[in-house]
């Protein structure tokens, strides 16, 4: 669980990854779309340990592969502004060679199979799996050797320990570098869309409990809650198997905590790691999800629909309850981002985030460089507040100019995209001719930007439509991670994994999570009768190798918890 890898070791970790690349993206087009720069829900970035200046005097080369997303920033990495900087403040010119989603995994491969890798990968997106393996057979730099010469980033382990555990190996290695989100304190897994447009019209409350969701779910499958004057055209929970699964906040509801299609290891009674899908919570869960599907509360057909079907119906109107990475339609007063629900499994109304560490891992260095020292200093540098704003940014007056809104800074990127040749109005757009986006190590808040302000905000002053101009879906998030009486609760932490256990865990977790998914989609729909076929399910499960992967499991948490 966590973020992850398109090179991850099973099936469901793959299908992790797809939705996190996206959530990333959708970040970025949230803030940037919005006004507001890639890279929020992170804050406290806090000083540089030290004034950077450049890095080598005399400019020096260094050669970079890098992965791309089709269609996301420019692929013409060392011709941005950003690029031309390094080479201007810190003495450091990249010689870029960038690989699309298709090429990359296959160039990576080869890269370390030729011995021909270059000074740095970046946008890497590799496994732990991977940085084990490389960095054991000697591809890869250890980072962890030039510590003494790297105090920003050490300030940042020290920050968030979190972080710490997740880059650094059993054996106190650092091989590579994932994302650091600063702060989470918006950075919800899997955020809800409620329609209050269709509350407000059928004159109902936001549901509180699980049993008032189940009614407002019934009222708006019943009356016109659209109000177009039919009442039959509604949906009033949408699903998608596309990686949209807007039972998270239900689950949360039965204490169970997780954002994948299925398995969710969890902490329980003195940090013993369980199963979430193994316990009688889980078994209530599939009870109340059959219940919906059986009554038609959620589209039939929910496991086979995919996500631009079922968000077309949702931008007209059709569905109140939705995860979506469009715009939502109408006026930010419209909508609302949904917390779990109370009930007897769960008395207290929960949010989950993202971890601090994501576990898929962006940038790593050849361990054959003639550049060592240069190398960790300029991720050293990444790890500064000017650092990272221009691995997401460019540089103030250089890609990007500082505007006042509604009493916060704003990045405008629209005159340096003009002046580029680029004339589409949208900074989000604007902003992938400036920036190569390549080094997403270390997201940090803007100082005085939208995620820096609003933690200043009055619950009253969050409240604005004004301000929603600003903020988007963030504001949103923002509001339902503030409400009163609402518990955040961070995923399962990015563990690491011997080779030993590397070996054995590969193909069970793949085992244990396709058996998990079929089963239940079968529960659900009622293929499965819950009562009569949980013994079995249970009984296969063991069968599989749960209890070996548990043992994994926990030994790797014992671990984390360590470090």
């Amino acid at each position: 669980e966590g973020k992850e890898s398109p090179a991850a070791e099973s099936e469901g970790e793959q299908d992790s990854a797809a939705e996190d690349g996206q959530d990333a993206a959708q970040a970025g087009e949230d803030s940037g779309a919005e006004g507001e720069a890639a890279g929020s829900g992170s804050s406290g970035a806090g000083e540089e340990s030290e004034e950077f200046g450049r890095i080598s005097e005399d400019t020096i080369t260094l050669t970079l592969g890098a992965r791309y997303v089709a269609g996301e920033y420019t692929t013409d990495f060392a011709s941005t502004d950003q690029f031309q900087e390094y080479e201007k403040r810190l003495g450091i010119r990249f010689d870029v060679s960038a690989y699309d989603l298709e090429q990359w995994p296959s160039k990576l491969t080869l890269m370390m199979a030729s011995d021909e890798m270059p000074d740095i990968i970046a946008y890497a997106n590799m496994t732990c799996i991977d940085v084990e393996k490389y960095g054991k057979d000697g591809y890869l730099l250890d980072f962890s050797q030039y510590l003494d010469i790297m105090p920003n980033l050490k300030k940042r382990m020290e920050e968030y320990p979190e972080y710490a555990a997740a880059i650094t190996n059993e054996n106190g290695n650092i091989y590579a570098f994932s994302t650091l989100t600063a702060s989470s304190e918006y950075s919800m897994v899997r955020p809800i869309f409620m329609s209050k447009k269709w509350l407000d019209n059928l004159n109902l409350e936001e549901p509180k409990t699980l049993e008032d969701f189940y009614n407002v779910l019934k009222a708006c499958k019943e009356q016109d809650a659209n109000g177009n004057g039919d009442p039959t055209d509604e949906i009033p929970m949408g699903r998608a198997d596309t990686a949209f699964w807007t039972d998270m906040p239900i689950l949360w509801s039965f204490g169970i905590y997780g954002r994948s299609e299925a398995f969710y290891l969890m902490p329980q009674d003195g940090n013993k790691i369980v199963l979430g899908d193994a316990t009688e919570n889980y078994k209530e869960y599939l009870r109340f999800m059959h219940k919906l599907y059986e009554e038609e509360l959620m589209n039939v057909d929910a496991f086979v629909t995919t996500y631009s079907e079922m968000d077309a119906k949702h931008q007209n109107d059709k569905v109140g309850y939705w995860q979506t990475w469009s715009h939502l339609p109408g006026e930010g007063s419209d909508w609302i981002v949904v917390s779990s629900f109370t009930s007897e499994y769960n008395p207290v109304r929960t949010n989950v985030i993202y971890n601090r560490a994501d576990n898929a891992y962006m940038l790593a260095a050849s361990a054959d460089s003639e550049h060592p020292e240069e190398i960790a200093r300029f991720v050293d540098y990444l790890f500064t507040y000017e650092g990272a704003i221009s691995a997401q940014s460019g540089y103030e007056g250089v890609s990007f100019d500082f505007v006042e809104k509604n009493g916060m800074l704003q990045i405008d990127y629209k005159p340096y995209a003009e002046a580029a040749g680029f004339d589409n109005t949208n900074d989000f757009y604007a902003q992938k001719v400036i920036a190569a986006n390549v080094f997403p190590i270390y997201q940090v808040d803007r100082k005085g930007g939208l995620a820096d302000v609003m933690k200043e905000m009055t619950w009253e002053e969050l409240h604005s439509d004004e301000l929603y101009d600003v903020g988007g879906t963030n504001l949103l998030k923002e509001i339902a991670i503030r409400e009163e009486g609402v518990q955040v609760v961070s995923l399962y932490p990015n563990v690491k994994y011997t080779a030993e256990e590397l070996e054995t865990r590969s193909t069970l977790y793949t085992d244990v999570y396709n058996y998990l998914v079929t089963a239940k989609v079968q529960f659900i729909t009622g293929e499965t009768d819950i009562d009569a076929g949980w013994d079995a399910y249970l009984a296969e499960l063991h069968k599989i190798g749960l209890e070996r992967l548990l043992e994994i499991e926990q030994a790797a948490y014992d671990r984390y918890l360590g470090n």
